[in-house]
């Protein structure tokens, strides 16, 4: 049977981060498909491994493929399985099948590893206290809330590394580090060494005086005119030992923190993010609108937080945070619905009014091609679902504000379809496909 000859080549590649302070236990990745093909199924052997060894540091990497048996009765072409691979790591990779010492060079660049340093300025650190592994695994709040000083000996240390392509070894270094964003992010690809404009953020965790790499994110800078420039974060990858830990958090906050001090930048934005790094960023640039002396406290004082809004100053505040537009209108959305007053009719109304005329914008161009009662039902549903959504993500029941909305059932009542076409034509917005109306 051909089954018995295929494996899953996602549950097939085992990556072992070797000398790695977690322990080399294998994982594996989320995609495999750029390499194996959109199946993810290798055909000819049965027992298939593929073992991608990992030094820690400098990311050289030995691969040794193994298998039970290979079928050599068919007349089907077999897989490649080592070929197809080769094809994405570094020129600099070991394999075990193409060296008799392939093994014994490996452990010789674990050896060196241990004297492995960062490339590229030291942007930030930061640290976490160690897990009693007797008591389980902390939550993420919980091990961001308990920083201690470097030099503690309870304290693990983190460390963020800036880089560009005119880092001495960095290109080097990218090129080993690049598979884990094809293996980890749907839909990345390598990106071209001849742009200049590229800029990385690379953490790791230091032990002593050994570092051991956790993952990185790159960023591409676009100039504006006359004299400014938008950053957009394209790849973004924390390896699974180093997840659900608030390590993608600080990541994310101290790349947030350098764009923003910098005077030429107008804004950050994210190329396609996926739901969970939309869930990440909406949480720790809601954390930032919330601090003390921050974003609400100002406008509450002011007056400002709440529909209608005053919009020549909301723009000056997000350009102050150079927060995109979406993303700005989004987090802004969830801080507002923390702070209103379900009770108050009017407040509730501005409020939808508000969101509905967001979301219209953003998808004008789908909208449009709709009966005027299509998009009324299809502008009502996508709002309920946003706001569940916020309410999900701030930890707010939101059930006595949809209770509140326009008619029974969802239907419009007469005096609100005139304010409602009235913010509808408000502005203009990128069109998005309809699944990401939010």
């Amino acid at each position: 049977m051909t089954d018995a000859w295929s494996a899953n080549s996602t549950a097939a590649l085992a990556i072992r981060l070797v000398g790695s302070p977690n322990g080399d236990a294998a994982f594996h990745p989320s995609f495999t498909y750029p390499i194996y093909g959109e199946a993810e199924t290798i055909y000819g052997y049965k027992g298939l491994a593929i073992n991608l060894n990992v030094a820690s540091g400098s990311l050289v990497s030995l691969l040794d493929i193994k298998h039970q048996a290979k079928n050599e009765a068919t007349t089907a072409k077999l897989d490649d399985v080592e070929g197809q691979i080769k094809e994405f790591l570094p020129a600099d990779h070991i394999s075990a099948s193409s060296s008799s010492t392939g093994q014994q060079d490996f452990d010789a660049a674990l050896k060196r590893d241990e004297s492995f340093r960062p490339l590229g300025e030291k942007v930030h650190s930061y640290t976490r206290r160690k897990v009693n592994k007797g008591k389980g695994k902390s939550s993420a709040s919980s091990l961001a809330a308990s920083a201690l000083s470097e030099d503690d000996p309870d304290a693990r240390v983190f460390e963020v590394y800036r880089s560009t392509w005119e880092t001495p070894g960095f290109r080097e270094y990218h090129r080993r580090m690049q598979l884990f964003a094809l293996l980890f992010i749907e839909g990345a690809s390598y990106i071209q060494e001849d742009e200049i404009n590229w800029e990385f953020f690379t953490l790791y965790e230091r032990v002593g005086s050994r570092y051991h790499f956790m993952g990185y994110t790159s960023l591409y800078k676009f100039w504006c005119w006359p004299d400014s420039s938008r950053i957009r974060l394209s790849q973004f990858v924390i390896l699974p030992p180093y997840q659900k830990q608030g390590h993608g958090g600080a990541l994310y906050t101290t790349v947030y923190d350098q764009i923003r001090n910098r005077a030429s930048v107008t804004e950050l934005t994210v190329e396609d993010p996926s739901e969970d790094f939309d869930r990440l960023r909406d949480g720790n640039d809601l954390r930032r609108l919330l601090a003390p002396g921050g974003f609400v406290e100002t406008a509450k004082a002011q007056g400002k937080l709440h529909a209608p809004l005053d919009k020549e100053w909301i723009e000056g505040q997000r350009l102050a945070h150079k927060l995109a537009p979406r993303q700005w209108s989004r987090v802004l959305e969830m801080v507002q619905l923390m702070h209103i007053d379900t009770s108050n009719a009017e407040q509730v109304k501005a409020y939808r009014l508000q969101v509905k005329a967001r979301i219209y914008r953003q998808n004008k161009d789908i909208l449009i091609q709709l009966e005027k009662g299509q998009q009324r039902q299809k502008l009502q549903e996508t709002f309920e679902g946003v706001v569940e959504e916020y309410g999900d993500m701030v930890g707010v029941d939101v059930e006595d504000l949809l209770e509140t909305g326009p008619g029974l059932g969802g239907v419009y009542e007469e005096d609100e379809e005139e304010d409602e076409e009235a913010h509808w034509g408000n502005g203009n917005g990128p069109p998005r496909k309809m699944a990401r109306f939010a």
